[in-house]
C-alpha cells in the first residue's frame, strides 16, 4: 500500500510507544513546519451489525490526511480528508469503506458512496471505497472500515480519549522533508 505514495523513502512511524490525542493534535498544528504530511491512526475493532449478533471487522478512526500523506486515492467517491476531522457532517459522519467490504457486504454496488453503514449501532454515511489492495496504514492487518476521529465522541460517549492527556492509544506516521 505504501508503494502507491510518491517517494516513500521520507515516510516514517514515530516510535516509542503511542501517542496521546492533544499531542497529535499539536503536531498537526506544525505539520508544515515540521514535515511535508503527517496523519494519526489508532486500530479498532468495530461492531457492523444493526442489532442483534455482532458483526465484528477490523477498523481505525484516523486523522484526514493518512490518504493524502499515503498518496492514495478513492476506488469509489472520495477519501477521508482534514475536513472530516472537524465533526459530523450535515449528511451525518463519514466512513471509508474497503474494496474488500465492498465486494463482500454491498456486492459491489455502484451506488455505494451515500449509503450507510452501521458502526457500534450508528450510523454512517458512506464516502469512498479504498482501492484493492489497500487495506490501511497497519503492515499485515486488514482495516476494512476508516472513521474520522470526530466519530471516537460519538462511539465512546463519554470515555472519549479525544481530551485524554494521558490516554496513548494513537500512531503517527509522518512524510519528512526532503
Amino acid at each position: 500500500a505504501l508503494a502507491q505514495a510518491p517517494d516513500q523513502r521520507h515516510v516514517a512511524l514515530l516510535t516509542d510507544g503511542s501517542w496521546s490525542y492533544p499531542i497529535w493534535n499539536e503536531i498537526a498544528t506544525r505539520e508544515t513546519e515540521l514535515f511535508d504530511g503527517a496523519f494519526a491512526w489508532s486500530a479498532q475493532r468495530f461492531d457492523l451489525s444493526a442489532g442483534g449478533q455482532t458483526e465484528p471487522v477490523d477498523g481505525a478512526y484516523v486523522s484526514g490526511r493518512l490518504f493524502d500523506v499515503l498518496g492514495v486515492t478513492g476506488f469509489r467517491g472520495r477519501m477521508l480528508s482534514p475536513a472530516d476531522d472537524g465533526g459530523a457532517p450535515p449528511d451525518g459522519p463519514a466512513a471509508v469503506i474497503s474494496h474488500r467490504l465492498w465486494q463482500q457486504r454491498f456486492a459491489g454496488a455502484h451506488d455505494i458512496v451515500g449509503r450507510q453503514l452501521t458502526v457500534q449501532r450508528i450510523p454512517f454515511n458512506i464516502v469512498g471505497v479504498m482501492p484493492p489492495g489497500f487495506f490501511g496504514a497497519d503492515v499485515g492487518r486488514m482495516t476494512d472500515v476508516m472513521l474520522p476521529f470526530a466519530a471516537e465522541p460519538l462511539i465512546r460517549g463519554p470515555e472519549s480519549r479525544l481530551a485524554a492527556k494521558s490516554s496513548w492509544w494513537l500512531q503517527i506516521m509522518v512524510r519528512l522533508k526532503p
